[in-house]
């Protein structure tokens, strides 16, 4: 045991980690964990939170978001302490729309002033790749590494956009990734399918609601799937597949996995998880997502896979709009920006989902939503675990507070909820990160300049 003093002392907490949930009390010292005790240790902090009846848990690490809408790093940031999240990995990229002048290095040095400035937690980066990028990929990709960001993007959709990555393209960017250490995170939709099925719809006039979804059917993510995980077979590349939604694409996955080889990573969202294409039909353009919402089949099949093991992430992909840039919202919905909101209510709405309705583990919940971000983004043990030398991010969560979540109450920009007038049980009540109080009974105590930037070890 470690004598002397400490700064904060967390008692009377049950402690949750992926592994098990004891009693147990938490030491923090000059910002990291110091020790991890029995109740009734004797030790001494100068500060001393009573934890009774509640959870402690590490801060959440939400490695999917896009800071370039209608919120950036400074309001999601802030929104992001709100719902216990105390790391957050965004994708940036050199998008002039996104503020940005120059190639993705020049893009990762842009975004890595902009968190130290404006941030109020700590932060890595992903990059995203489009066809602009990779003249200079050889060039660019070492130097961004060398960084500490090694995790990059790329879209097998949106050629309409200019996002679309060629298969030739893709196979080259997994060639420099392998020789870097670096991770692809990839977009999967069949881009091609997806536009000739919007583009017909669109020239039957079959334009509201109800053809979104059957634009990008699960077939389109499931071939996609296939087709990258079979490119990074071959080049023996790491790959991370983002929002998956289908059970057709986690089928896929499974038997990659069972092939062997370069790791493989499923990640998907808390929208997909509580959301149907229902809300599509019901709030028109608002629900928009790519991919689509889905019927409550795939739902089931993600929390099935999540309770099995086969999930290792859940994000948020907040990508929040204002109302007004969602019209016509049951008008032409091709028309209107995909990306929803949903910082904020992360991980109180999957608690909410997972473990009040569907008994899921809490220890599980920690697994995917703390320490394997950590782990797949080379942020472990700094983040992701309370155990002695990690950060002192500290989420305290009381599983009896009762809100219902509206948007007046969200702490962002973006003009509306996806969870308007849900009740959910269960809320934080104290967030902490490197030994700093940054909220506590819903008061925001972060200022902006105090984040740090996480570099992440290699792949």
């Amino acid at each position: 045991m470690t004598t002397g003093d400490c700064d904060i002392h967390i008692k009377g907490g049950v402690l949750v980690s992926s592994s098990e949930m004891k009693l147990a009390d938490v030491f923090i010292r000059n910002g990291l964990v110091d020790s991890i005790e029995a109740p009734g240790s004797g030790r001494t902090a100068r500060k001393t939170i009573d934890a009774t009846g509640r959870y402690v848990l590490p801060g959440i690490v939400e490695a999917h978001l896009h800071p370039v809408y209608a919120d950036r790093l400074d309001t999601l940031s802030r929104a992001a302490v709100h719902g216990g999240i105390t790391t957050l990995i965004p994708y940036i990229g050199a998008v002039k729309a996104w503020g940005v002048e120059g190639n993705l290095l020049d893009a990762v040095n842009y975004f890595m002033e902009e968190g130290a400035r404006d941030s109020v937690i700590d932060f890595g980066l992903h990059c995203s790749l489009v066809a602009s990028d990779l003249a200079e990929l050889e060039t660019t990709i070492p130097q961004i590494c060398a960084k500490g960001v090694r995790s990059f993007k790329g879209f097998m959709a949106y050629r309409k956009r200019g996002m679309f990555l060629s298969d030739a393209d893709l196979m080259r960017i997994l060639s420099v990734l392998k020789e870097n250490g670096g991770l692809f995170c990839v977009h999967a939709e069949n881009g091609d399918l997806c536009d000739f099925l919007e583009d017909r719809f669109t020239a039957e006039g079959k334009t509201g609601p109800e053809y979104y979804a059957p634009s990008r059917p699960a077939i389109t993510e499931a071939e996609a799937t296939f087709r990258i995980l079979s490119f990074a077979k071959v080049l023996d590349c790491p790959m991370y597949v983002v929002h998956v939604s289908t059970r057709e694409a986690l089928d896929v996955i499974a038997m990659f996995k069972g092939w062997g080889g370069a790791p493989i990573y499923t990640e998907t969202c808390t929208h997909y998880l509580t959301l149907t294409n229902a809300e599509m039909l019901k709030l028109g353009s608002l629900a928009k997502v790519s991919p689509p919402l889905r019927e409550k089949e795939h739902v089931d099949a993600l929390w099935q896979a999540i309770i099995d093991g086969r999930v290792d992430v859940i994000g948020a992909d907040t990508g929040g709009h204002l109302i007004a840039k969602k019209e016509p919202r049951f008008g032409d919905v091709f028309k209107a920006p995909a990306g929803l909101p949903g910082q904020e209510t992360m991980f109180t709405v999957t608690y909410d989902e997972g473990v009040n309705r569907r008994q899921v583990s809490l220890c599980r919940l920690v697994e995917i939503m703390c320490e394997k971000p950590a782990k797949i983004f080379g942020i472990f043990p700094r983040k992701g675990v309370l155990q002695p030398g990690a950060d002192g991010d500290v989420l305290i969560f009381d599983p009896m507070k009762q809100h219902t979540i509206t948007a007046a109450n969200q702490h962002v920009n973006t003009d509306y909820t996806m969870y308007e007038n849900r009740t959910v049980l269960g809320a934080p009540e104290i967030v902490i990160q490197r030994g700093e109080i940054l909220l506590q009974d819903g008061e925001l105590k972060a200022r902006k300049g105090r984040a740090q930037f996480l570099k992440a070890d290699p792949a």
